[in-house]
């Protein structure tokens, strides 16, 4: 498997997935007994958005191609131990959220962050799963560096990174943020306390002056005193 072709595809892959997720909900709702919120979607928003949910898609697969064909080296396509696999997934998905966490209340807390960057991404109150990726570009290009603090990590820890690593943190970070903003209530936060199920952020979004910061575990909040 080519690891640049590869880690492309799945990128497309789930963003495909988000446009078809989105375009149902608009189109059909969502059962009563599954939503969070009560509120109508309207595919003119959608068609508003998505100018600027495109272009962060292309900068970013521009930037992941321009960096994994230079930098492709330090990834090996060895397929690790599922014992293995989890626990680099779990180191990547930890350091990020974490970053994620501080860079995130940041711009909630300061206030020429907020109007100037993040306030785009809060005219989402009721989210949809595509607008995951509908904020300013320098929001997503510092939260960026939190995957590759985890990545970091993993190569000083193990010498290289199994291309396998990259693509299963790539699918669990990016369904769940899918997963987040689908203002569909999950079960996963009762199978999973310090999972972050889609209700702890959708609660962000309707009231995003409370808390609630954290994306993944709803550890971050709970320690530092932000979770409501």
């Amino acid at each position: 498997m080519d690891l640049v072709y590869t880690t492309m595809l799945i990128y497309v892959g789930i963003n495909v997935l988000g446009l078809v997720w989105t375009a149902g909900i608009i189109q059909f709702g969502v059962p009563e007994q599954l939503s969070i919120q009560n509120r109508p979607h309207k595919w003119s928003v959608l068609l508003d958005r998505l100018p600027l949910v495109l272009l962060n898609q292309a900068i970013l697969m521009s930037i992941v191609w321009t960096s994994l064909t230079l930098f492709g080296d330090i990834f090996t396509m060895a397929i690790p131990g599922l014992g293995l696999l989890a626990l680099q997934i779990g180191i990547i998905v930890l350091l990020d959220d974490a970053w994620f966490y501080g860079w995130h209340r940041l711009m909630h807390e300061h206030k020429g962050l907020y109007n100037r960057v993040h306030r785009i991404h809060h005219k989402a109150y009721a989210p949809l799963p595509i607008e995951y990726i509908y904020v300013h570009p320098l929001e997503w290009m510092v939260g960026a560096i939190g995957p590759f603090l985890g990545l970091i990590t993993v190569l000083l820890l193990w010498g290289s990174v199994p291309a396998w690593t990259l693509w299963g943190y790539l699918l669990v970070r990016n369904l769940h943020e899918l997963d987040i903003h689908s203002g569909i209530i999950s079960p996963l936060g009762k199978l999973m306390p310090i999972y972050a199920p889609a209700e702890h952020h959708d609660l962000h979004h309707s009231k995003p002056t409370k808390g609630n910061y954290a994306s993944t575990f709803e550890l971050w909040d709970r320690v530092l005193g932000t979770y409501w």
